[in-house]
């Protein structure tokens, strides 16, 4: 072979080792592109990010790299939570002490330092929101929980929120946990949530919140009737109140005032010893009142769009301009019986009645018990929910109240059990009889004519509930779908879907 033909030979071999090892590499590697984008990204952008960490970890990312090493100092939202506890068990006395010597007393001293040595170092306006959650709270905490939200506050803090686990200060004198006199003359502040289980709620003699929008307070002690209106009356442009409290058997508080001119929302939940409700909010949209024990409530909502009312009510009053109102969801229950008398049934009927009498203009309503024989006209009414519960001995039937939708809502077009019957105690022999008054009723008498949904949330079997089903899909000739939530009933489904239907249109649909 001439040498000229070698070297041609030997220089397509190199050629073809070379494209056989760039398409293995293509096979097997993928190119990386080691520039660093995110860090490339502008410091409003970074700290939008962060913002979503707790505080904690958003500082673990100052190791990154120097482009990262302050960076956490400039977020605006600083999120603090101590979930240990430093209470320890002592096995010689049995009983549990603080141990201020402990690891965890060491964490939270280290955890308020860093943290307010981060707050200082701030420019005063820049701090959006300040977020403190503690496991507990102990009197040697005071001291450094105030210093750090009156830190938030010199810095404008605009969202400030306190969640304590469990209060062992035994704070039962003013100030109470909260005694830091700033949170309650900040200028700043547009949100604020105070949270503390079981915790003495004291508010000093002068509130001034000019900015506050929303607060919330829950699970505090009312110690007195007077703290409430001052704080209220403080906040001269409230829009929204969640407010859970409850008072002992020994307080000195009778009446609950809530007086607002701007409240637009409230969520109440009261744990009562027969206290009377006022609420004076003319301009309310959105009301939810949850009382446990007896209560005499009295509202003044003008514009009130949606209620809900749920609780144990001797009377309630309510002004007569109730047009605005579109949805409701009502329940009435007795006050601390044991025994439902007969009477006491008839004082609950009457609360439920006035309630939905109140109600007459809504769209969609929510009945939380069908114990009501009679109901108003609703003549709006195009969306109707049953929810079935069971006091003591008093087993309700939601079937029952079909006999007189036709006249109490006679556009009604979706109705909804969220269960037809509530106690399986019940002989179903006993309880096809009872439902026997429902067929011999006259078709127009029985279910309004526009209904063309009907929904069973939970299905149970029961031999009254196929006939209800049957019932429904062989008399109601607008229906246009029958949605059937199926409980693990083997062959519930092929029984409903064998029953004639007088639309064929209709469709069955299982959840």
């Amino acid at each position: 072979m001439s040498r000229i033909r070698r070297s041609f030979l030997a220089q397509r071999i190199r050629s073809n080792r070379r494209k056989k090892t760039v398409k293995v590499q293509s096979q097997n590697h993928v190119k990386v592109d080691h520039v660093d984008r995110i860090s490339a990204l502008p410091n409003d952008l970074l700290c939008h990010i962060l913002s979503f960490l707790p505080t904690k970890k958003a500082a673990a990312t100052s190791i990154l790299s120097t482009r990262w090493r302050y960076l956490f100092t400039s977020l605006r939202n600083i999120h603090l939570e101590f979930d240990h506890s430093l209470r320890r068990f002592d096995p010689n006395s049995g009983k549990k002490y603080v141990d201020i010597m402990g690891p965890n007393y060491q964490r939270f001293a280290r955890l308020v330092d860093c943290c307010h040595q981060l707050i200082l170092q701030r420019k005063p306006y820049c701090l959006r929101k300040f977020h403190l959650s503690l496991k507990e709270f102990l009197e040697i905490f005071r001291v450094a929980i105030d210093s750090l939200i009156c830190a938030a506050i010199c810095c404008g803090v605009q969202q400030l929120e306190v969640f304590v686990g469990l209060d062992r200060s035994n704070a039962l004198s003013p100030p109470g946990i909260l005694s830091c006199p700033a949170i309650f003359s900040c200028k700043t502040l547009v949100e604020m949530k105070l949270e503390s289980r079981f915790t003495y709620f004291y508010v000093p003699e002068t509130v001034s919140l000019p900015n506050l929008k929303i607060l919330h307070l829950a699970q505090f002690i009312l110690t007195d009737e007077l703290s409430t209106p001052r704080l209220i009356q403080g906040c001269p442009v409230l829009i929204e109140l969640y407010f859970d409290c409850l008072t002992y058997s020994e307080g000195e508080v009778l009446t609950l005032l809530i007086k607002s001119p701007s409240l637009e929302k409230i969520y109440l939940h009261c744990v009562t010893d027969e206290w009377d409700i006022v609420l004076d909010i003319p301009s309310a949209v959105n009301l939810e009142c949850e009382v446990e024990g007896p209560s005499i409530t009295s509202i003044n909502a003008p514009k009130l769009q949606h209620l809900h009312f749920d609780g144990d009510a001797v009377e309630v009053n309510i002004l007569p301009n109730h047009k605005s109102l579109v949805e409701a969801r009502i329940s009435v229950s007795c006050p601390y019986i044991v025994k439902t008398s007969d009477q006491e049934q008839l004082l609950r009927c009457e609360v439920a009645f006035e309630l939905m009498n109140w109600s007459q203009s809504v769209v969609s309503l929510y009945l939380l018990d069908a114990t009501v024989e009679l109901l108003p006209t609703f003549e709006k009414l195009t969306y109707l929910e049953l929810e079935v519960r069971k006091y003591y001995d008093k087993h309700t039937r939601s079937w029952k109240m079909l006999s007189w939708l036709p006249e109490s809502a006679p556009n009604l077009q979706v109705l909804v059990f969220d269960e037809v019957f509530w106690d399986d105690r019940i002989e179903s022999s006993a309880e096809d009889k009872k439902f026997e008054f429902l067929s011999a009723e006259p078709v127009p008498l029985c279910l309004p004519k526009h209904l063309r949904e009907v929904k069973i949330r939970k299905f149970n079997g029961k031999e009254y509930e196929f006939k209800l089903i049957d019932y429904i899909l062989q008399n109601v000739k607008a229906l246009k779908k029958m949605t059937v939530g199926v409980l693990g009933h083997f062959g519930a489904r092929s029984k409903i879907l064998s029953l004639k239907r007088c639309n064929n249109d209709c469709q069955i649909v299982f959840t």
